[in-house]
């Protein structure tokens, strides 16, 4: 009998072995999970035991066939890009529209960070403002304005155009006002503009807008920064650096990662996009554009 139980209490280990072994593997890593192609570090997280505070929950969403991390801002979702910096966040932050009939429908969607630990600096962000003989003012109330341009005339027939200008302090919450300065002519259309907050980390700047920024742009990268007293009692975990992208690309003999992006084009979009040359000998060269300097990178370390 003794034998018998010795015998079925050896059998019961090698049976639940390999379900011990698939817990342990299915072990959530805090600071490395995955969402798509980013890595959400600390003190944001998927899983409850991974986020420090429920406003530091990532939401892993499908969308279009691909995963996407999202944080949830007073019922807001707003997509994470991405990181450059200790206590900073990059999100996909929607645009205000004024006198636009046709956009209504995201009119309003200005994002209101108040009760978060969330927060725009200056430090980090500008503003910018796309249209036609508006005075610009942005406020962080009805009578605090901390920005603002006019924006330049556009007779009939140009191309639309905008202005854009620092901005001071931090703020949560922001108010846009826009006045005529001059006539518009006869296209009335070009009343319709929109203001937005965007990260100078990620547009390399230009004047009087940055590239690839229009009056059908609805979204724009923005870095967000918070209070890292609501990481808990124990603060914030060390990050280990910018959100890293699982893939690398090279150009020649050089491999990047994030936050630089190759592009085969001549006038990139942000400060981080590589340009990557063929030269007369067919060799590929990687190149920065910087104040409309190439300059031809080396070698490339992540830290």
């Amino acid at each position: 009998m003794g034998f018998q139980l010795w015998f079925y209490f050896i059998l019961l280990i090698f049976l639940f072995c390999p379900t011990l072994q698939a817990a342990e593997s299915q072990q959530v890593i805090c600071g490395d999970e995955v969402c798509g192609n980013l890595t959400i570090p600390s003190p944001f997280g998927i899983h409850s035991s991974c986020y420090t505070h429920p406003f530091f929950r990532v939401t892993c969403k499908q969308i279009h066939n691909q995963k996407k991390p999202f944080i949830r801002i007073n019922r807001f979702d707003l997509e994470v890009l991405g990181s450059l910096f200790e206590d900073t966040i990059l999100i996909k932050n929607p645009v205000t529209y004024v006198n636009c009939d046709h956009k209504n429908e995201v009119a309003s969607a200005r994002v209101d960070l108040t009760g978060t630990p969330f927060f725009f600096s200056s430090d980090y962000n500008n503003f910018a403002t796309v249209g036609c003989g508006n005075l610009v003012t942005i406020f962080r109330n009805e009578a605090d304005a901390f920005g603002g341009c006019i924006q330049p005339i556009c007779a009939d027939g140009a191309s639309e155009s905008g202005c854009s200008n620092t901005i001071s302090g931090n703020f949560t919450s922001t108010i846009v006002t826009m006045t005529a300065m001059y006539p518009i002519g006869k296209d009335d259309r070009k009343r319709c503009s929109s203001a937005f907050i965007f990260s100078r980390l990620y547009f390399r700047e230009t004047y009087p807008l940055p590239i690839g920024i229009n009056i059908e742009t609805t979204h724009v990268p923005t870095t967000l920064s918070w209070n890292s007293s609501y990481c808990g009692d124990a603060g914030c975990e060390p990050r280990p650096g910018p959100i890293s992208l699982n893939d690398e690309k090279s150009c020649g003999n050089v491999t990047f990662q994030y936050p630089f992006e190759i592009i085969d084009q001549e006038y990139p979009n942000g400060w981080f996009r590589v340009i990557c040359k063929k030269t007369s000998n067919g060799r590929k060269m990687p190149f920065l554009n910087i104040n409309g300097i190439n300059l031809e990178i080396l070698d490339f370390s992540f830290l």
